[in-house]
């Protein structure tokens, strides 16, 4: 039977597709959905009385927890113990960056096998500005000022499209000494902290194009290849293609600075629980195959946001010149609360975020009320 593998139209996933070309003992296949499809087609393969993808990609914390504890994916570890000795090692597990490795978990049981990464890094022109190796984003004002850019370029472009607005502005809540959530799980980004973050956050107009509210991944990297931004934030993953002298006319120009307070989110992927376990044994031993060191590299030359600490060996930062950058990220980087109930209630989280970069409401007006 061949292995359904179920993907989100990520470059990353191009990696795993070669990969699989490159194992023909694997007999797999990826299906890649669209995004503004994919969490309905997800919840659906793991909803049915019997899984229609024996393995599915999934974003670490954000909705690990959550499906996790619903029961809805299968626990590796019982199922590694059943795969040969010599397949473990090839694999080599112990060759995960720690901060990827533990997003893999839930509640201390591993649920998925790492693909990619992704995280925040600054991309900027190194010869229309100077940089620090990492940026506060408290900052960004006085690096952002009195630069001599050409007719037509803003400084810096936001991902602030209401899909992705509370992840770019999340550094800069905790930047300010804000938090999402205190100790006990009760909301607490209504703070004086982080009213002052969304009130600089929505400063940073000024500094951006007139339509950076409505920038998503795509946008970002447009506005970078074409020049007609200076520096933006934005993930990792986007890394290769914004380094690509065929797709960016500025690719030897470019360069990268960590980001102080990243957040970043890994995905991998898992099995669901909806099926046989001879099936799941079978999947999680083709995986294995698929997702070594061989994989990884094919995710730094397509993608640019790799998992393993190998990766990011002399040799290899000398030849893609962000992963310095990338692996600060990988060491530094923040996350969002490991809550089952969590993901459910990001979604007001993000329309306060924008109401109040928009102007439909002030800072503390959409924060309180989200916070209530």
């Amino acid at each position: 039977m061949t292995l359904k593998i179920l993907g989100p139209n990520d470059p990353a996933l191009a990696a795993l597709e070669e990969s699989l070309a490159a194992h023909p003992e694997v007999d797999a296949k990826v299906e890649i959905v669209a995004w503004e499809n994919y969490r309905a087609t997800l919840d659906e393969c793991l909803a049915a009385p019997r899984a229609t993808y024996q393995a599915v990609c999934v974003p670490g914390h954000i909705w690990l927890p959550q499906l996790a504890a619903d029961g809805l994916l299968a626990p590796l570890d019982p199922l590694l113990n059943q795969l040969p000795p010599q397949t473990l090692a090839a694999y080599n597990a112990d060759g995960i960056f720690e901060s990827v490795a533990a997003e893999c978990k839930f509640q201390d049981r591993r649920y998925m096998l790492p693909l990619f990464t992704d995280g925040h890094i600054v991309f900027y022109r190194g010869d229309l500005m100077s940089l620090p190796e990492s940026v506060r984003p408290s900052e960004w004002h006085s690096h952002l000022e009195g630069l001599n850019l050409p007719a037509g370029m803003s400084p810096l472009a936001l991902k602030a499209h209401a899909s992705e607005i509370l992840l770019d502005w999340l550094p800069y809540l905790w930047d300010f000494g804000g938090a999402v959530v205190d100790e006990h799980g009760k909301p607490v980004f209504h703070s004086e902290a982080g009213i002052k973050a969304l009130e600089y956050y929505t400063a940073l107009k000024r500094f951006a194009p007139a339509d950076t509210q409505d920038y998503g991944n795509g946008e970002i990297l447009s506005a970078l290849n074409e020049g007609r931004a200076a520096a933006a934030v934005s993930w990792g993953g986007q890394a290769a293609a914004i380094f690509d002298p065929t797709k960016n006319p500025h690719a030897a120009q470019m360069k990268t600075a960590a980001l102080k307070g990243a957040w970043n989110a890994t995905w991998g992927v898992c099995l669901p629980a909806n099926q046989p376990e001879t099936e799941s044994t079978a999947a999680l031993n083709a995986l294995l195959q698929a997702l070594g060191a061989d994989c990884d590299q094919r995710v730094t030359r397509i993608a640019g946001s790799p998992v393993r600490k190998a990766s990011y060996s002399a040799e290899e930062k000398s030849k893609y010149v962000w992963l310095a950058s990338q692996e600060r990220l990988l060491k530094e980087c923040r996350t969002l609360p490991a809550d089952p109930a969590f993901g459910a209630r990001l979604s007001r989280m993000y329309a306060a975020v924008h109401n109040a970069f928009t102007g439909k409401q002030s800072a503390a007006e959409a924060l309180r009320e989200a916070a209530k």
